[in-house]
């Protein structure tokens, strides 16, 4: 063993020159070796990118492209789905509809329908600011946004794996996949194929950091889209876990540097993970569903989602725009949910005895995993137990192995007689023709909400939401008869949603049924004590037959769990007004001016109460205001023309009822006849 050297020793200079050279050679060696290692990364990782192309392979994209338009072209003479969330997102959100400051600073600081993705709102909003509430430009926006996305899935994959054929026939089932309709299909998850496209440049931008030398910028690149990835859907805080496969992937192994260089990333993730807790239990969206399913339910639910969404990829059959919750026979769930945990292992199982392929399925597998992760129910949240539109990001990773699968088939790294090759690819086919046929027909099914949920019903016929849900649609129409029968089978079916009553009372209060739909608001409301909207409507049919006291009380306890209730102080006004207590009406109505000052209607109701009580001034100015906020409120133009008469204007009377008569007012040409001649 060689000791520690004297310090008083010297090396002589010959020695020196040698222990230098020894040096060198070493440091060489080490470089070469370095050199060597990169090198087999770089074979190990992307193998095929210095392959001769497919002379095919520059019609790929175009062909996917032209296939993505055909397919979902007949979305785009779609409606808006009104019973679902179209009507809080778009159809009766205030937000969207006044494109200034004070709705941007809104749109980017507080959450709405449980969610937090302003970018999204701001989209809804330019386009209603540009084109209105007209169904087709939502459409195409969200048709472009997947015809883009089809785009970044080919470029990204063909970019990581360097195989052009893994790139086509993964993008090809991504473009054309039935479980995809839903987020492209229905206006409201513009979010879902919003935050792709950013998730997707994100990646893309990663992808160039692994490859090229210059990591520094496209790694800042593959930040910045993360973050409009959030801001578009919180989903998105997955993608740190896929920049770390990525590595996996590149490398060939995993290591605590591939995690602590992506913290900037975790970082973030963390913080819109807290806002997105915090924006679902605004709405209590997080569920407990402790009283009906136990952890042990719960084990076998988290496997049967895990597997479904894998079945699903393959063979899509059952599509609805809700799956319920399992209903327990006995005290046990279906037998479905007891045998996904065997079939799950036995998939685990398979991956870790797998050879040739391993790689491949271990990234798809969890790319598919981190990115489902929070929607298998391991917290509940929602009414349902699985979602089509959450398949969207996560079958990337399952559609990575299918174009893996064909492209060792292809370059014969399987053992496979041409006879089985012939039937892989004939089967790709198949199914690619399969998946465009059922996504075609798929897209009618979400023409308009009644469609949607006749769908629904067909699919899940005892279940009473799906009936309940449709005859909102109905009744949005003012189908009230249809309505009701549909309201009525789901009251059958025994669903008990508070607003199915509510919404059953108002259509018969449509329907002038005011006792019965009083007796519906008092379910609703003992459902639901605080239920300021019923409580409301039920003064409403109180005041339709006559008791006013009881409408005066309903609307004064909306008005105290709610105090900027509008509605509620508008109508006890109109109360008010019916049994001459004026000043009362006008207070409320002031109120009302007050909460909403761009509103016609009760600066002329309040106008009205005013001349009641002889303050024709005060009249006149709230006349004015109503005519200034709508020109064609000839009410007000003919009534002002009687208070400029008791306030001695003649004249200025005299004018107003001539420009109402030329407006087409029939009553005052008798006003002219009597005081003008």
């Amino acid at each position: 063993m060689q000791g520690r050297p004297n310090k008083n020793i010297h090396l002589t200079k010959p020695l020196s020159k040698k222990l230098n050279y020894k040096s060198d050679v070493n440091y060489k060696t080490k470089k070469i070796e370095s050199e060597l290692t990169k090198k087999q990364i770089a074979k190990n990782s992307v193998s095929s990118v210095n392959q001769k192309p497919s002379k095919y392979s520059r019609y790929f994209s175009p062909f996917i492209i032209i296939i993505t338009a055909v397919v979902f072209f007949n979305t785009l003479s779609n409606g808006f789905i009104d019973n679902l969330d179209d009507n809080d997102y778009i159809l009766h959100n205030e937000i969207i509809k006044h494109f200034d400051w004070k709705n941007l600073k809104e749109i980017f600081s507080s959450f709405y329908g449980a969610n937090y993705h302003p970018l999204t709102m701001l989209s809804y909003t330019l386009e209603y600011k540009f084109f209105g509430l007209n169904p087709f430009t939502f459409h195409l926006t969200n048709y472009i946004f997947h015809l883009l996305n089809v785009i970044l899935v080919y470029l990204f994959l063909n970019r990581f794996t360097g195989k052009q054929w893994v790139a086509a026939i993964s993008s090809l089932f991504f473009a054309v996949h039935p479980m995809h309709v839903e987020s492209v299909a229905w206006i409201s998850e513009r979010k879902d194929v919003l935050y792709t496209f950013f998730f997707l440049l994100s990646l893309c931008s990663y992808s160039k950091y692994l490859i090229t030398k210059k990591k520094k910028k496209y790694a800042i690149f593959s930040f910045c889209w993360f973050l409009l990835s959030l801001l578009s859907k919180p989903a998105a805080i997955c993608l740190p876990f896929v920049l770390v496969l990525m590595d996996f992937y590149y490398y060939n192994k995993f290591t605590w540097k591939h995690f602590t260089s992506k913290i900037p990333f975790f970082a973030l993730a963390l913080v819109f993970g807290i806002i997105a807790v915090f924006s679902q239990r605004s709405v209590a969206a997080i569920q407990d569903i402790t009283p009906v399913f136990s952890i042990f339910d719960r084990v076998f639910m988290v496997s049967y989602t895990t597997v479904y969404y894998l079945l699903m990829s393959f063979i899509p059959f059952n599509l609805s725009v809700l799956h319920y919750y399992p209903v327990k026979s006995g005290g046990f769930l279906p037998y479905e949910y007891y045998f996904a945990l065997p079939v799950l292992l036995l998939i685990i199982w398979g991956v870790l005895k797998s050879r040739t392929f391993k790689k491949e399925l271990i990234f798809g597998l969890l790319f598919y995993l981190v990115t489902i992760v929070l929607v298998l129910q391991i917290l509940p949240f929602g009414g349902a137990i699985v979602s089509e539109r959450y398949s969207y990001i996560p079958y990337i990773g399952i559609f990575f192995i299918f174009g893996q699968f064909f492209s060792y088939v292809k370059e014969d790294k399987f053992s496979f007689s041409n006879k089985i090759k012939s039937i892989t690819f004939f089967i790709f086919v198949t199914f690619s023709v399969l998946y465009c046929v059922l996504t075609y027909e798929r897209n009618k099914v979400w023409k308009n909400g009644e469609i949607l949920f006749t769908d629904v019903i067909e699919k899940y016929p005892e279940q009473g939401y799906g009936w309940f849900v449709r005859g909102n649609s109905k009744n949005e129409k003012k189908n009230y008869k249809a309505a009701l029968i549909d309201f009525d089978k789901a009251v059958k079916l025994g669903c008990n949603d508070v607003d199915l009553f509510m919404n059953r009372g108002i259509v018969k209060a449509n329907m002038g049924n005011y006792s019965n739909a009083i007796t519906d608001f008092n379910v609703a409301i003992r459902l639901k004590p605080a239920y300021s909207l019923a409580i409301c409507n039920r003064g409403t049919a109180y005041d339709k037959i006559g008791k006013s006291d009881s409408a005066i009380a309903d609307y004064t306890k909306a008005i105290e769990l709610n105090q900027n209730y509008t509605d509620a102080y508008f109508y006890r006004g109109i109360v008010y007004d019916k049994i001459e207590k004026y000043e009362s009406a006008i207070t409320d109505y002031s109120k009302v001016i007050e909460l909403n000052p761009n509103y016609d209607i009760p600066y002329f109701s309040r106008g009205n109460n005013y001349f009641k009580i002889g303050k024709f001034n005060n009249a006149i100015a709230d006349y004015n205001k109503t005519i200034e906020l709508n020109r064609e409120n000839m009410d007000a133009l003919f009534n002002r023309g009687y208070a400029k008469l008791y306030s001695n204007d003649k004249k200025g009377a005299c004018n107003d009822w001539l420009s109402a008569q030329q407006n087409g007012y029939p009553q005052a040409a008798s006003a002219l006849q009597m005081y003008c001649k």
